[in-house]
């Protein structure tokens, strides 16, 4: 009994490992495929255990305007990238994250982190 309980954890451990890689390379490709500006920004948002973790990539052109992002935002490794529509054309200094994720602090934290990064 024991040794099956080891063998399953062991399985799920490397699923996990496996799926992880999936995400990652996901995540990966979708920055590559930004469009490049003059900065690109990631920010990261400091997440407690069981809640969502969130990742931010924006890609500004010379002028600190928004021509580009993504996030990725979940607990699973199932989430997937997706762009942040409302962000594009604004200038930075208009950006003001509680109005782009009102209910979502770790978003905001996410962003204000990809904003202020490199700055």
């Amino acid at each position: 009994m024991t040794t099956t309980l080891i063998a399953i954890a062991l399985i799920a451990w490397c699923i996990q490992i496996v799926f992880s890689w999936f995400q990652i390379r996901r995540f990966n490709q979708a920055f590559l495929a930004m469009k490049k500006g003059t900065y690109l920004g990631v920010g990261r948002s400091k997440g407690k255990r069981f809640m969502p973790r969130v990742l931010i990539a924006i890609s500004l052109d010379e002028n600190k305007v928004v021509i580009d992002s993504v996030i990725i935002k979940g607990i699973t490794v199932f989430a997937l990238p997706k762009t942040i529509s409302q962000l594009h054309g604004l200038s930075v200094s208009k950006i003001i994250p509680k109005n782009i994720f009102p209910n979502d602090e770790a978003s905001q934290s996410a962003l204000t982190t990809a904003l202020t990064a490199n700055n």
